[in-house]
């Protein structure tokens, strides 16, 4: 975790750094043309208005001074005192209640892998306590692994839904989504559960047991091909019943995207089809399993569990 006295998050949104967090959300993305100039500025006004919230950060020390200068003698943007990450929630609510929708996060490139979502993420978790916000929605991309990791295994967050191209042109019009099918998991984390709180505030995690993954309960294969990419092998299984089922994605997607985007979007449709099967069929997904081969490879899994609600409904129609 980055040290909290190298960064400063705000959660009030000041005039001044306004248009400042819209600047970084373009940079982070790298839109073409970027014709939503104006709303942007609305979004995150609305965001914080409404009863939501905007996170911003700023650089407290990771970089020095000195490479800070450097830093932009590249580029002028960092000779101030912007913004390097941030997030904007919306206050909504369904059948169950009150919730934030997270709606937009982003860490500028040259602090991306030190650590700032994380730093963010404990402090959206401790507004939400602050403000009694039971639950936040978010969604992201199934194949991105670190993500996976980051939401089930180390907050504790959970999943139940898919959506199929979820994001519209309009909102993928940036160097990772275009051309691709915008595939999101819809995340529920829910603030006052133990399985939360075990994670976010005592850094209890589970030891997961590989030995329980087998043949059967192990519903595809990911191999790597001539090129060194990553594809999808020809192994699915869409009529296993027990629980827990295992889903392998891929390590590195964002290599496979820069390579081929036809080999990733073959890969992504046997995944989406995985995933949506066994979502619609009373499986809930709550962790991410890690396995390190003797070669060096990393094979991160999905595990699902069946929601005991099903398996007492498959029971009595048997």
């Amino acid at each position: 975790m980055v040290s909290k006295t190298k960064v400063r998050i705000e959660t009030y949104l000041r005039q001044s750094v306004l248009n400042d967090v819209v600047e970084l959300e373009k940079r982070v993305w790298n839109k073409e043309g970027y014709r939503e100039v104006n709303a942007p500025m609305l979004y995150f006004e609305l965001a914080y208005l409404t009863n939501g919230l905007v996170l911003t950060v700023f650089d407290e020390g990771i970089f020095s001074k000195a490479e800070r200068e450097q830093m932009a003698k590249q580029d002028s943007w960092y000779a101030g005192n912007q913004p390097i990450g941030f997030l904007a929630c919306f206050a909504d609510f369904d059948e169950q209640g009150p919730f934030w929708y997270a709606a937009r996060m982003g860490v500028d490139r040259l602090y991306q892998d030190k650590n700032i979502g994380e730093a963010i993420l404990d402090a959206i978790y401790a507004s939400a306590k602050e403000r009694n916000i039971p639950r936040i929605r978010w969604t992201y991309d199934p194949l991105v692994s670190r993500n996976g990791y980051l939401y089930l295994h180390k907050m504790g967050a959970l999943i139940q839904e898919i959506g199929f191209s979820y994001y519209s042109a309009v909102f993928t019009n940036d160097e990772l989504n275009r051309g691709i099918s915008t595939d999101r998991f819809i995340v529920d984390w829910f603030i006052n559960t133990n399985r939360v709180r075990d994670r976010m505030e005592r850094h209890n995690y589970p030891v997961h047991d590989l030995s329980i993954m087998t043949p059967e309960n192990t519903l595809n294969e990911i191999f790597i091909d001539e090129e060194g990419l990553e594809r999808h092998g020809q192994k699915l299984i869409f009529e296993a019943t027990e629980t827990p089922l295992f889903i392998e994605i891929p390590y590195a997607q964002d290599k496979l995207l820069k390579a081929d985007r036809k080999k990733a979007q073959d890969l992504r449709d046997q995944c989406r089809a995985l995933f949506m099967h066994y979502l619609a069929a009373g499986y809930v997904i709550k962790e991410m399993v890690i396995k390190k081969e003797d070669s060096g490879r990393i094979r991160p899994f999905y595990r699902l569990d069946l929601d005991p609600r099903y398996s007492d409904l498959k029971q009595r129609t048997l």
